[in-house]
């Protein structure tokens, strides 16, 4: 396993702010307004992502103040202050007033200096309805430095105190959405899923169809259990001052079934039965076993999967994840693995758990890389496929490598309508479609792809 560290003086890769982070946070509330305040294309962002909380989910709307650019000379307060006021007028017309609003900006009105700390606070005081006003421009973070934001505005708006019925076999499960998966919701699910048949309940879901008034159950839960691994360090401060403390153990995403026995059985071991959650695996193994018995499709397919090579360029826990899943469960080598993360701390326990895979497979980890040094190293590997997001499949068929979209988030188009995970042994089956997917690709286009994408003539 070599290791890339580069500090590289640009970023060509595709990073959304933290204005995205507190959007999908916010917008995982229900009965909640969102009122953005930044110019269009920002808007739009925000917007389009915050689109993957809708299937299953409620709809929250995210009203724009209509920045133009002289507004961004001279400041664009009445126009916040117009916009809150006439949102809620509306909302009380139609008897639908919201529980909370949240203020946002993006980069243009935060570098401006618009005050929306007092603009939240007359209309609030105005209208009774509570108010978060947050700073939340894309120079500021990535999408978990919005979200944190956001969940410790939230303890701190609501008065959120200890509890006096505190449960150590129970969970908060917090923003599911930095997974790095783009089937996060259905992935989501069945972690639930998975936890709840292992004795270990999960308290609330932060932030996903949560009701506010539900935030008071808070620190009902014994521990906060962030997936991503990105270090929230003001929001777990927070969280232990209220006696919650972060969960410590690092483990992989349940991706696949040796890597799901691992973070179940660990998980079960410490907070919940272990008994019961050997019989949810083998009912779960059964399950996938009676649906690929006599399937000659995946036999034909497992064996065409089996030892091709591969490159990866994921969010660094569900990348180390997905790697050590495509070597023990499918006989697939990653030969490049790109790991994405906003903090160290991601990026050390992602390191930790690729270091497993030492011995078993040859491949180079590439450290927050920029396009360009991805792209180069996965045109150098020989892979045969790539898998990351939506965003990178130029990149991949720029270099003549099919790519499959399984990272990231739903934007520009990565449809998923089937309401099933990749995550837990039963989504193996989910992983095995989309791999099959790719297989098609690279054994009937690769050719055509080398042949007439991207020739200069």
């Amino acid at each position: 396993m070599k290791i890339s560290d580069k500090e590289n003086g640009y970023n060509d890769f595709m990073a959304p702010g933290s204005f995205v982070g507190a959007t999908l946070a916010a917008s995982g509330i229900k009965n909640s307004l969102i009122i953005f305040h930044g110019i269009a294309g920002c808007n739009i962002e925000a917007i389009h992502f915050r689109s993957d909380q809708i299937p299953g989910g409620s709809y929250v709307p995210v009203i724009p103040t209509g920045l133009n650019e002289a507004d961004c000379i001279h400041g664009g307060n009445e126009k916040l202050l117009k916009t809150l006021r006439d949102s809620i007028a509306r909302a009380q017309a139609k008897n639908r007033i919201p529980e909370i609003i949240f203020i946002l900006t993006s980069d243009a009105p935060s570098i401006v200096g618009d005050d929306i700390h007092t603009s939240a606070r007359v209309v609030e005081k105005e209208s009774g309805i509570k108010i978060i006003a947050a700073d939340t421009p894309g120079f500021l973070g990535g999408i978990a430095q919005g979200t944190e934001i956001i969940l410790t505005e939230l303890l701190d708006k609501f008065s959120v105190s200890k509890s006096n019925i505190q449960s150590k076999n129970r969970l908060n499960i917090i923003a599911p959405y930095l997974i790095g998966s783009k089937n996060w919701i259905n992935d989501a699910d069945e972690v639930i899923r998975l936890l709840e048949a292992s004795g270990i309940e999960v308290n609330l879901n932060l932030c996903r169809n949560l009701n506010i008034g539900d935030l008071n159950k808070f620190t009902q839960a014994g521990y906060n259990l962030n997936l991503s691994a990105e270090d929230m360090d003001g929001f777990e401060k927070k969280s232990f001052e209220l006696g919650i403390e972060n969960y410590y153990r690092n483990l992989p995403l349940p991706l696949g079934a040796a890597n799901t026995e691992e973070w179940l059985l660990n998980i079960a071991k410490d907070l919940g039965n272990e008994q019961n959650a050997q019989e949810a695996l083998i009912a779960d193994r059964n399950f996938v076993q009676k649906q690929l018995k006599f399937n000659y499709n995946f036999s034909w397919m497992s064996t065409l999967i089996y030892q091709k090579k591969c490159g990866i360029l994921a969010s660094a826990k569900f990348g180390a994840s997905l790697a050590r899943c495509l070597v023990w469960d499918f006989g697939v080598i990653p030969k490049v693995i790109g790991l994405r993360a906003e903090t160290d701390r991601a990026i050390k326990q992602s390191l930790e758990l690729l270091e497993t895979l030492r011995g078993q497979a040859d491949f180079e980890v590439l450290v927050n890389p920029s396009y360009f040094e991805y792209g180069n190293s996965l045109k150098d590997s020989g892979a045969d496929f790539s898998i990351g997001s939506i965003h990178d499949k130029p990149l991949s068929l720029g270099h003549k490598i099919p790519h499959l979209s399984l990272c990231g988030f739903n934007f520009f188009n990565q449809y998923n309508f089937i309401p099933y995970p990749n995550m837990g042994i039963r989504g193996t089956l989910g992983l095995l479609t989309e791999l099959s997917r790719i297989m098609e690709e690279t054994f009937y286009l690769r050719d055509m792809i080398s042949a007439y994408n991207y020739n200069c003539k």
